[in-house]
């Protein structure tokens, strides 16, 4: 979803419609009727005619969670339709897993970050796109969108995080691990690495540094977190905090756990069991840098939310 939505660059209306439809034939303000209950894949039919030449937004069932802002990874399943011609040009139903996306900086198209910013997670939102906000004169030729194209999406927001989300976890009284972990739950994690530690030969498991009140992590799961990763001196390598491309830092959904589609181990896959809302510190297997140098380092991770992986194309 994000690969499509970022082509381009990647309420204040209340409801007319029931979340099932409205049930007596009559379209909604956006001229659209939707099908189906909040999580499942939804059916769209339109009136006739043309579409609105602005931006349209309805809350279908509004959720009771957190209002969705600016700067935020949210997560959401969705179907995309074109009014043209009613093609369905894509959907994370079938891939039975929701997407996750930088709301209101850019990273969507712009019918996306003018209409989802400021709803509330646990709503189905309704937008109707005209092209100056979806993909513009370019159009999406893939996906079968003309540069004059309005756009129907059916959106469920399922969750958001950012990078001052609290953890809602219990700090560990003490962790079988040398590195001294410190900062708080709703900021970048410090660490203190004794001088002349050396990397392990093989990676041991994840330490829990504070314990969530999540579900356990299950296998199989795409994860919602923010990380650092440190190299044996204690220097930061990389970290989800610190922005890129003029972007600001966010988390990411870029953190899976094993095995993958076709039974192959992973670096995180020693999370099955880790509480979702826990921070971890996990010794993250050798690797070779571009010039072919072996890299040795270590991660601390902040678990925010997990979904099942995406189903595979093919699948």
């Amino acid at each position: 979803m994000r690969k499509l939505l970022s082509v381009v660059a990647m309420l204040v209306l209340g409801s007319s419609l029931a979340a099932c439809g409205s049930g007596d034939g009559d379209f909604g303000q956006a001229g659209v009727k939707v099908e189906s209950e909040f999580g499942q894949k939804p059916t769209v039919s339109h009136r006739e005619g043309d579409p609105d030449k602005t931006l349209v937004t309805e809350v279908l069932k509004e959720g009771d969670g957190a209002e969705v802002k600016k700067g935020d990874l949210l997560t959401a399943n969705y179907l995309g339709q074109i009014w043209r011609d009613g093609k369905v040009f894509d959907n994370s139903y079938d891939r039975g897993a929701p997407a996750s996306f930088p709301i209101g900086v850019g990273g969507v198209i712009d019918g996306w970050d003018e209409g989802l910013v400021g709803k509330k997670i646990g709503s189905r939102v309704l937008l109707s796109i005209p092209s100056d906000k979806g993909y513009k004169e370019k159009g999406n030729e893939e996906a079968g969108i003309k540069g004059d194209d309005t756009l129907i999406f059916v959106v469920d927001l399922v969750g958001a995080a950012a990078n001052n989300t609290p953890l809602d976890a219990t700090p560990a009284a003490s962790a079988p691990t040398k590195f001294k972990v410190t900062g708080e739950l709703n900021a970048e994690p410090k660490v203190t690495v004794p001088a002349g530690t050396k990397p392990p030969a093989k990676p041991g498991k994840p330490v829990v540094i504070a314990t969530g009140k999540g579900k356990p992590l299950e296998p199989k799961s795409q994860l919602i977190g923010r990380y650092v990763v440190f190299d044996y001196t204690g220097k930061k390598q990389a970290s989800t905090w610190d922005g890129q491309q003029g972007q600001p830092g966010a988390p990411t959904d870029q953190l899976q756990v094993g095995p993958g589609p076709k039974g192959e181990a992973g670096a995180l896959d020693g999370l099955v069991g880790v509480p979702i809302g826990s921070r971890v510190l996990i010794e993250l297997p050798a690797s070779k840098d571009q010039a072919g140098k072996t890299v040795n380092a270590f991660a601390v991770i902040d678990i925010l939310n997990a979904f099942p992986a995406p189903k595979q194309t093919g699948q």
